[in-house]
């Protein structure tokens, strides 16, 4: 399998360490390509730099048409999800619709962890659309803008496990979602923590 992943931002500061965190869940066979846009905001935690990533994210994939088996949308947010998957003509994953899916099969209720207050209402906006709302136990924002998470990693994983911690306890959440795949790369450790 060769997997697309696009990094939905005009930065290709994650592109080669999402590259080798991905590659551990592949088998020998498989392969993962990571790529950012050309042009675009550093990070997507606003409405209009989600819009402005559109155009960039369609030429993306039109220049990579047929070598490829799947593509990734490499946001939480899934930046013009229904617009990419009419476009390419492979399945077009995003993030945040695959691990709420995914939190739903798991247990009861879930929490997502959201970077900041701006992206916590894009979440929900998405949870609603989804039609997961009944399922959805809180959105927690951390108040640490994308860019910043990876500044003291060490304090962002202690924020997360509280945080996570205190959603299970005072909302019932029995699965916790990290609403930002900058995150992604310390999920075994904010669950030991």
């Amino acid at each position: 399998m060769k997997v697309l992943v696009i990094n939905p931002v005009g930065t290709n500061h994650w592109d080669k360490k999402d590259e080798e965190y991905l590659r551990k869940f592949l088998d020998e066979k498989s392969q993962v390509k990571v790529v950012s846009l050309k042009r675009g905001p550093n990070s997507l935690e606003t409405f209009v730099n989600k819009a402005i990533v559109c155009e960039e994210i369609i030429k993306t994939i039109e220049e990579n048409k047929g070598m490829y088996d799947v593509i990734i949308l490499n946001c939480f947010s899934d930046p013009c999800i229904e617009t990419a998957r009419e476009v390419a003509d492979i399945p077009v994953l995003g993030p945040g619709e695959t691990s709420m899916h995914v939190a739903c099969l798991l247990g009861r209720k879930f929490s997502v962890i959201s970077p900041t207050r701006k992206t916590a209402l894009q979440v929900e906006l998405h949870v609603r659309k989804l039609g997961l709302e009944k399922r959805l136990a809180a959105i927690v924002p951390l108040e640490i803008d994308v860019e910043n998470l990876e500044v003291n990693s060490e304090k962002t994983i202690q924020i997360v496990a509280k945080k996570a911690r205190k959603t299970i306890i005072e909302d019932g959440a029995d699965v916790i979602v990290l609403g930002c795949t900058a995150l992604a790369y310390w999920a075994e450790e904010i669950q030991k923590d």
